[in-house]
């Protein structure tokens, strides 16, 4: 198959763990030579690869309305939901799509992959997971009432999961061990999951240093040479941006020449934000917020060790977090929970150092033999760069995931 068309209602505006999927999917089949169309709420296109079909959806959800779409389509039948959101179908059918096969990219597109079959305005569609939402409410920690909301919503997530992984033609997940997970959870035959990795985006490989905005981060943050502890991702609660906090502040009472840079938004940040303001530990703890995913490479030149420090989760011993190979290309030490799939791929440290996820007390001890032996595991990890540009690109899994997956 030469012929690739996804969707997603994504707008390309903000850079995270799934539009740098998205990106990295697209833009390699299209290098490859691919036939590749998308079909989203993308209006810049320079991040794509120039020989990418674009068509314009026009249909945008909010947070609301996307939570109420894929409860309705997880609990009513088709007929009174095809009634109640009549407008997303217009909105597609004014695209006047014609194709057998679609990828539907993100979790909200599954759903609609999922609805538009339903009512025949497409054949098959094909599923591509790189999120497990019953495994991540299970295992968020509430009491009480909560509790139960969350539970129910663990509940609607997996009957939903099912209903539209069940009708898909094929499904595509991140790694082998998801692939298991989904096989057994949701009773699917093996031969209708394929696996295409996450990976590094080659524009991060090649992405230059701004030197200008560098001397200013530099001015403004290291100026008294102080070690900078840099975290770049979602502040979810999976992620362990919480726990990177207080580890730090175990590390401030060894060293006073530490500072904490934390790049992103989500769940955890006003909890942070709260913290700083409640302990004045302004000037140690610094909330710079999303940053253009292009300047990447120059946030992390500033920095001494930079963290992953997702907690002890199912899915994180599944699958390699993009924040991780992101981190590695920085030249720097990079300190990762030691998860299963983690040490399948960095065997004897080789690419970083671990520590015991969810484990506050390991994870500062960590940054501080990062802090003390800097220069050393500098020298060690300076030629990791090289390898994870090289064996662990999109590209790569892209093709490797062609030769593997028939029918899509």
């Amino acid at each position: 198959m030469n012929k690739y068309v996804f969707f997603t209602f994504n707008d390309f505006s903000k850079h995270g763990g799934g539009v740098i999927r998205m990106y990295g999917i697209l833009n390699s089949l299209a290098e490859l030579g691919k036939n590749v169309t998308l079909i989203s709420n993308a209006k810049n296109y320079e991040n794509f690869h120039p020989d990418i079909k674009h068509i314009f959806l026009n249909c945008k959800l909010n947070k609301q309305q996307k939570r109420f779409f894929q409860f309705c389509v997880a609990i009513l039948p088709h007929w009174i939901n095809k009634f109640l959101f009549r407008k997303y179908l217009k909105a597609f059918k004014n695209l006047g799509i014609n194709e057998d096969n679609i990828i539907f990219f993100e979790y909200l597109d599954n759903s609609f992959g999922y609805f538009l079959n339903k009512e025949n305005n497409i054949n098959n569609y094909i599923n591509d997971i790189h999120g497990l939402a019953v495994l991540e409410f299970q295992y968020k920690k509430y009491n009480g009432i909560r509790k139960i909301i969350n539970n129910f919503k663990a509940y609607v997530a997996k009957k939903h999961d099912k209903k539209i992984y069940k009708n898909s033609k094929k499904l595509i997940a991140v790694s082998d061990e998801m692939k298991s997970y989904l096989s057994k959870f949701y009773e699917i035959d093996k031969n209708k999951i394929c696996v295409l990795k996450d990976g590094i985006n080659e524009a991060l490989c090649n992405q230059e240093i701004d030197k200008k905005l560098l001397e200013e981060l530099i001015n403004k943050y290291k100026s008294d040479d102080s070690k900078i502890v840099l975290f770049a991702g979602n502040f979810k609660d999976l992620g362990g941006v919480d726990d990177l906090v207080k580890a730090f502040l175990k590390v401030l009472k060894k060293r006073e020449d530490v500072k904490l840079l934390l790049i992103g938004d989500g769940e955890h940040y006003d909890w942070i934000k709260n913290l700083i303001e409640k302990e004045k530990l302004e000037g140690k703890i610094i909330l710079l917020g999303r940053i253009p995913y292009n300047k990447l490479r120059t946030y992390q030149e500033i920095a001494d060790v930079i963290v992953c420090p997702d907690k002890d989760h199912p899915y994180s011993h599944m699958v390699p977090h993009i924040k991780y190979y992101d981190s590695l290309i920085s030249g720097k030490p990079v300190i990762n929970g030691s998860f299963d799939v983690i040490k399948n791929i960095n065997q004897n440290e080789e690419l970083s150092l671990l520590f015991e996820p969810s484990n506050i007390e390991d994870l500062s001890q960590k940054i501080i033999y990062a802090i003390e032996n800097n220069e050393e595991l500098k020298e060690k990890y300076k030629n990791v760069k090289e390898k994870i540009c090289k064996e662990f690109t999109y590209k790569k899994f892209v093709e490797d995931f062609l030769k593997i997956c028939k029918g899509i």
